[in-house]
């Protein structure tokens, strides 16, 4: 897994020239969840950005259509995606601080909810 996210961000430095070597690549890593692992059926990553020393990303869960879906958390996803690579893993234990709110679609109605901070793996 450790290649196959490095051949991401190296494939999207190339794209992007002014790529800064301190800038968090949150839309490689969602890019690379969606398009690597078994996801959730009706499940999306985004990343949003970085709050107060935080970097957010977002699970959009479309409960609508898949609601036997409700019972998995977004921060058991974003635990697999962080934690189990190991150059994730390193950012994460080297002090990245993650966290992924759930934006969900129930009812017809779509309501947003911070989540928990990955702090450790």
């Amino acid at each position: 897994m450790k290649t196959r996210f490095f051949a991401a961000l190296a494939l999207a430095a190339i794209s992007i020239p002014a790529m800064a070597a301190e800038e968090f690549p949150g839309a490689i890593i969602a890019d690379f969840y969606m398009s690597e692992f078994s996801i959730p059926k009706g499940w999306e990553l985004s990343y949003k950005g970085l709050d107060n020393g935080v970097q957010v990303f977002v699970m959009d869960r479309d409960l609508d259509t898949y609601p036997q879906t409700a019972f998995l958390q977004p921060i058991e996803q974003m635990r697999r995606l962080m934690c189990g690579d190991d150059e994730l893993k390193q950012m994460v234990n080297g002090g990245t601080l993650v966290r992924v709110d759930s934006r969900d679609k129930r009812g017809g109605k779509t309501s947003l909810t911070k989540g928990p901070t990955l702090t450790r793996c």
